[in-house]
Formats: structure tokens, C-alpha cells, sequence
């Protein structure tokens, strides 16, 4: 079923994120936090893009105002009246997921939750949707099981509703947090949790689905085998893929597709 390949197949990119974080925890020295500053900066900007761009939560913004189509098209159903309407205008789908794949004979995901997105349009054409989403996150694989859950409230709206190529603007809320635990005998397990206030994003959505400007707030918290952190910062977008971190009084310029201090 495609719907369910493509979520399958988003929900995997996300959990290489949530698997690296799992790795820099356990990795950590014995003593301190088991995140500094710095690390918690990489993987601040990894968790915000993989959640917007990535797919992490079920809708990827890299489509732009298409992003939630391929679950729209699963409820639209009989004929459409008005052959000359847009038939997503308007549209509301409000629906429960129960889904499960397995892409490795030892590794198994599952998927359940609400989704509700609802789309607005400027003569017939898309200009903007909300979203509304509550969902569970369970992996099973040989190295580590691990639970999740991620919440999005969005609202994506074009800048120039006129221009079909116009600039995106985003805000809202974001939050994704979990437990994972080892599966090779040495019980290390830990929880994670991060949360994001978006204010007035402008996204160009084509290409690489850059953030061209905007802020944000976020905090984070979390337990592992070496430690524990709880930070909270701005991000201040740049464009070209870059942000400006700001945890502690410390600055530091991210790229956000790696997570790379520049």
C-alpha cells in the first residue's frame, strides 16, 4: 500500500536521528552531563530539521504546501462535483494510524496515533495548512528497543498567496520525546525529550527545503548511562542551511542538514 510504504519509509530517517543521540549519551564521559553544550547544539538542529524535513513525525515540509497530499488522497473518495474545484480545498482528515512494518528480518517498527490537517486555498489553489499530530514511535531491533512519541502543531501558510513559487511562513509547536534501552546485556538505557516553540519562519520549500529566517525557542532534557542534561536556548535562523545556537550565553553557528559546528 503506498501510504503505508511512505510512512514506513519517513519514520525510518527519523529514528537514525533519535539512534545517533542514544550513541553521543552512551559515549559521554563518566563525569558530567551526558551532553555539553556544544553536543546538545548538534543535536538540537538535527531533531528540529529531521522533524520539519525529514518526515520524522509523518509529514515532510521539504513538499511544501503538497507535504500532507499522499495522506489527503487516501480519504478523498466518490466523485468530485465541481470538476473546475480544487478538491483538497477545504479539505479536513482527521484519522487514527495503527501501522507496522518490518524492514529487517530482526527489526521491527510500529506506528499509531491521531493525524488531523486541514488545508486553506486562495482562488482554488493551496495556500496554507494546520496540523495536528499525536503519535507513537515503537523500534525493536537487535541493538536497542526504543519507545517514542511526537507531537506537532504547525500551521504553513504562503507568504504571497498570488506566487506559486512564494515563500512559506511557519509557526508553531514541536515536541518529541522517549526511552531506549540496549539489547546487548548491559541494561544502559536512557530517556530524551526536546521541545520547540517555532515564531515566523520563512521556509523556501523547493530544493532543499531551506529555513531563510525565523526564531525559536527550545528546551531538552534527558538520562543516560554517564549522566543527565536539561538545557534550553534560541535558535536564530540564517538561511543557507545555517542557524545560530544559543544555550548558556554560548553562540554557536549549526548547519542544520549535519549538525556540524561551523
Amino acid at each position: 500500500m503506498k501510504f503505508k510504504a511512505l510512512l514506513s519509509a519517513l519514520l525510518i530517517t527519523g529514528i537514525a536521528v533519535i539512534y545517533t543521540a542514544c550513541k553521543k549519551s552512551e559515549n559521554a564521559p563518566a563525569t558530567g552531563p551526558a551532553l555539553t553544550e556544544r553536543d546538545v547544539t548538534s543535536q538540537v538542529a538535527l531533531e528540529l530539521t529531521q522533524n520539519l524535513f525529514g518526515g520524522y513525525g509523518g509529514i515532510n515540509l521539504y513538499d511544501g504546501l503538497s507535504a500532507p497530499s499522499e495522506f489527503a488522497e487516501k480519504h478523498l473518495r466518490g466523485p468530485v462535483l465541481h470538476d473546475l474545484a480544487n478538491p483538497f480545498c477545504g479539505l479536513v482528515v482527521d484519522t487514527t494510524l495503527n501501522d507496522s512494518v518490518t524492514p529487517g528480518a530482526d527489526t521491527t517498527i510500529s506506528v499509531s496515533g491521531h493525524i488531523k490537517f486541514g488545508f486553506s486555498c486562495t482562488n482554488d489553489n493551496i495556500t496554507g495548512f494546520n496540523l495536528n499530530e499525536d503519535l507513537n514511535i515503537a523500534v525493536s531491533t537487535p541493538i536497542l528497543a526504543l519507545v517514542s512519541k511526537v507531537q506537532q502543531n504547525l500551521n504553513l501558510t504562503a507568504i504571497n498567496p498570488d506566487d506559486e513559487n512564494s515563500q512559506l511562513s511557519l509557526s508553531g509547536t514541536l515536541s518529541t520525546s522517549g526511552n531506549y534501552k540496549y539489547n546487548d546485556g548491559s541494561n544502559k538505557s536512557g530517556t530524551r525529550s526536546f521541545n520547540f516553540v517555532l515564531t515566523s519562519l520563512v521556509l523556501d520549500a523547493g530544493g532543499e527545503g531551506d529555513i531563510v529566517s525565523g526564531s525559536a525557542t527550545f528546551s531538552t532534557k534527558g538520562t543516560g548511562a554517564n549522566g543527565s542534561w536539561s538545557y534550553s536556548g534560541t535558535i536564530t535562523f540564517l538561511g543557507n542551511h545555517e542557524a545560530k545556537i544559543t544555550i548558556n550565553n554560548k553562540t554557536y553557528n549549526v548547519d542544520l542538514k549535519t549538525g556540524a559546528i561551523i
